[in-house]
């Protein structure tokens, strides 16, 4: 039984011998991009300019960790006893000013794997393509900063990066929307994303695309996963061949 990233290098292969260019898809936030550290800087942020009037709340910020941050920053408060609706209001809107802009992405590190990952489909001759719910005027250079940073590769003719013309427009119909760019710029051979609904809309717009789902925080009520759809916990499951 061949594994995941065996089907992924025969269908690109396949594709280059029919004289397309195979695609493969990575969302970055939750999927090749782990953004918890983006939130904890944040949050820490936060805490150390209100430390005079707040000393409690610089005290749990200061014990928590990335692996501790959860999907929304009220619930990550919360979970440390931080229940003020007023002070997570505050802090809510700090993060928010700050979580969709380019210098705070700088924070934002790799998932385990997913530069070699990367790597390993370039040199087979995919085109990664970068596609993300990120908006180009606020996010784009920090965007290709921490891409080229971190080593992935990027900014060439035989890659693509995809973000949303402006922040307003929602990341799911965003990405509906890219569709049929994607299918006129080659074949899409593999989808990498952690929303399980976009998952979803992936496999129905590539039936014959593999379709992954990183298993990272997603938004809150998500779609049940189609049958098809496989799950990994990283990138370096699929180089160590365990799926």
């Amino acid at each position: 039984m061949s594994t995941i990233l065996a089907r992924i290098l025969e269908k690109i292969e396949r594709t280059r011998q029919q004289g397309r260019d195979p695609l493969i898809v990575f969302d970055l936030d939750g999927t090749i991009y782990n953004n918890a550290p983006r939130t904890l800087r944040i949050l820490q942020e936060f805490a150390h300019q209100h430390a005079f009037e707040q000393p409690r709340l610089l005290n749990k910020i200061e014990q928590l960790a990335a692996r501790d941050i959860l999907y929304g920053v009220s619930d990550t408060l919360r979970s440390v006893g931080i229940d003020n609706e007023s002070l997570l209001k505050q802090i809510q809107n700090f993060w928010f000013d700050r979580f969709f802009t380019n210098a705070y992405l700088l924070h934002d590190l790799p998932t385990e794997g997913a530069v070699e990952f990367v790597h390993r489909v370039y040199q087979a001759q995919a085109i990664p393509a970068y596609l993300t719910g990120r908006d180009a005027p606020n996010m784009l250079l920090g965007t290709i900063q921490t891409l080229q940073r971190d080593g992935f590769p990027v900014g060439t003719v035989d890659t693509r990066t995809i973000l949303k013309p402006n922040f307003k427009i929602g990341d799911s119909a965003y990405k509906q929307s890219v569709v049929d760019h994607l299918r006129q710029a080659g074949d899409v051979v593999a989808v990498f994303d952690n929303e399980p609904g976009l998952c979803n809309l992936f496999l129905r717009a590539f039936p014959e695309a593999v379709v992954v789902r990183l298993d990272m925080p997603h938004a809150p009520n998500p779609e049940s996963l189609l049958e098809d759809i496989i799950q990994i916990p990283h990138f370096a499951h699929l180089l160590r061949g365990q799926a």
